[in-house]
């Protein structure tokens, strides 16, 4: 599943620089965001049914963006990120996880336990009512050779992973 982070975190770096209308940056970051949902689409092909659904959850993520100033190489985009409440849901399936199959699962429980984990993500995915999360993120980019580059990611991949940055140390 850091995999799948890693992915994240690269697909902001790799943002390219188009402008049609709206500030070069956030062109960039639009684009840029677009690209990130591509990467886990390509992702969601080889990935394990468990991994799957992590993937689809999280590329549910969408975004408002509320202000950009650019001011030369330098930009701040105020975004609003919606994320299904990750946090949330892997706080509900860990502790359902412990009472089904206490602090370490036996090996010969381990496909009832893929079972379980993918049912349990099946179920949050197709929930109507899912549980969202809304964080307003100040994104800096900077103007390189190549194009606009996000220079504080993080933040930015916490709320798209809605409130489980901490799964991956970034909280």
């Amino acid at each position: 599943m850091k995999k799948i982070f890693g992915y994240i975190l690269l697909s902001f770096v790799l943002l390219m620089l188009v402008a049609c209308g709206k500030p070069s940056s956030q062109k960039a970051f639009e684009d840029g965001f677009k690209e990130f949902n591509s990467v886990l689409t390509e992702k969601i092909k080889s990935a394990d049914e468990r991994s799957k659904k992590m993937i689809e959850i999280i590329s549910k993520a969408t975004f408002e963006v509320n202000k950009v100033e650019e001011k030369g190489g330098n930009s701040k985009l105020n975004v609003t990120v919606k994320a299904i409440n990750l946090g949330k849901y892997v706080n509900e399936y860990t502790a359902a996880v412990k009472e089904k199959y206490g602090e370490n699962i036996p090996a010969d429980k381990q496909e009832e336990f893929n079972k379980f984990s993918v049912d349990y993500f099946s179920n949050v995915i197709n929930d109507k009512n899912v549980e969202y999360i809304e964080t307003e993120v100040n994104v800096q980019m900077q103007k390189m050779e190549d194009g606009w580059k996000i220079t504080n990611p993080n933040e930015l991949v916490s709320a798209i992973l809605g409130g489980a940055a901490s799964l991956i140390g970034l909280q």
